[in-house]
């Protein structure tokens, strides 16, 4: 059984935005490869799109996200907090099939997305992803080379992934006052172990796992993870022999293959399915300890950081999941999600979102 380790590893402090000479590419290449990476869409009206515009700008800011991603969240959250102008990509991350029989893989294993997504891990320099292990953590699981979010600089010319690093990229290079990372020492610490905390959240586990005895999902949520990872290992197979002589494109679907096999081999696993409960309990309590230990208007400082919209994401794909049992007895998580949900940035880019593009859960209203 794969353990969820202790940390991530990651140090805000040592994650810069990615502007060094090494991660730039040229301008014109960049912008063939983002059109390239759009055709994998199947939908025009989800190309494209210039949100939180400022004026006649769109931005310096290419996203290629997903409604329902957890880790897409957390970046739209943070570029609607900072007011940063962006261009959407939304993809549908989920395979169809077709009456006839034929399955149609998720937008965001097309090639040239995959390909552009390879560019960011080349900059970041990190391994692919090699297992399974519950948690979306690109510093403690490798990279999913099929995943999302992508975000493309195109002040920089630079592709960024993992989440994480996108957010604190984002915060760095915007200019204003409301820096989400703070500079102070203390503050950046505990941002930093904030950050940690809902990267280890294994988020992806408790949503495609079966728990044997307390399965709060909602029921199309179990149907459609009832043959997710068939259907994910079936189109990256056809993947694989459509592009058999692009020996980096075959093995990041490899990868990918690696990580998936060992998601359905612990999906109904009650063991592994009862470690995510108890490692996210134990998450919950020590975020209910610093809640109320802390000294700060705000989780980490006197005002709204980073942490705090990673844990409004945390929390509230926790409740939609019918999790929040796992705080019931602690108030001020509870008092603290209130509070978040005030945000502008988290009703629309996290609760609206979650509520607009996942089945009707019965444990978070609209």
């Amino acid at each position: 059984m794969i353990v969820i380790a202790a940390t991530s590893g990651f140090s805000a402090r040592a994650c810069p935005p990615a502007n060094s000479e090494s991660a730039r590419m040229d301008r014109s290449k960049l912008e063939e490869m983002i059109e390239l990476a759009q055709k994998g869409i199947l939908e025009n009206s989800r190309v494209g799109t210039i949100r939180n515009p400022d004026g006649e700008k769109k931005g310096r800011f290419v996203l290629f996200h997903a409604a329902m991603s957890f880790c897409s969240q957390k970046v739209r959250a943070t570029l609607a907090q900072r007011g940063a102008a962006f261009e959407s990509n939304e993809m549908l991350i989920l395979a169809r099939r077709l009456p006839a029989g034929a399955l149609i893989p998720a937008e965001n294993y097309s090639p040239d997305y995959v390909r552009l997504r390879l560019q960011g891990r080349e900059a970041m320099k990190v391994r692919l992803v090699e297992a399974y292990s519950g948690i979306s953590s690109v510093s403690n699981s490798g990279l999913d080379p099929c995943a999302v979010p992508t975000l493309v600089d195109l002040d920089a010319a630079e592709v960024v992934v993992d989440s994480l690093r996108i957010c604190i990229h984002i915060d760095a290079v915007l200019p204003g006052s409301n820096r989400l990372v703070p500079a102070n020492p203390v503050q950046l610490q505990n941002v930093q172990r904030q950050l940690n905390a809902v990267d280890l959240t294994p988020h992806p586990g408790l949503l495609y796992g079966f728990h044997p005895e307390d399965d709060r999902r909602p029921q199309a949520i179990k149907q459609a993870m009832s043959s997710v990872y068939e259907e994910k290992l079936e189109a990256l197979t056809s993947l694989i022999k459509a592009n058999e002589g692009d020996g980096e494109l075959v093995a990041a679907y490899q990868a990918k293959i690696a990580k998936e096999t060992g998601g359905r081999d612990v999906r109904c696993d009650p063991g592994f399915q009862n470690t995510l409960r108890a490692a996210t309990r134990n998450i919950l309590l020590e975020l209910d300890k610093d809640l109320r230990q802390n000294q700060y208007a705000w989780l980490c400082a006197p005002h709204l950081t980073l942490a705090d919209l990673f844990w409004a994401v945390s929390l509230v794909r926790l409740k939609y999941l019918g999790l929040a049992k796992l705080w019931s007895d602690l108030p001020t998580i509870d008092a603290y999600l209130e509070r978040l949900l005030e945000l502008p940035s988290v009703q629309s880019e996290v609760l609206a979102s979650t509520i607009s593009s996942m089945p009707r859960s019965d444990y978070l209203a609209a």
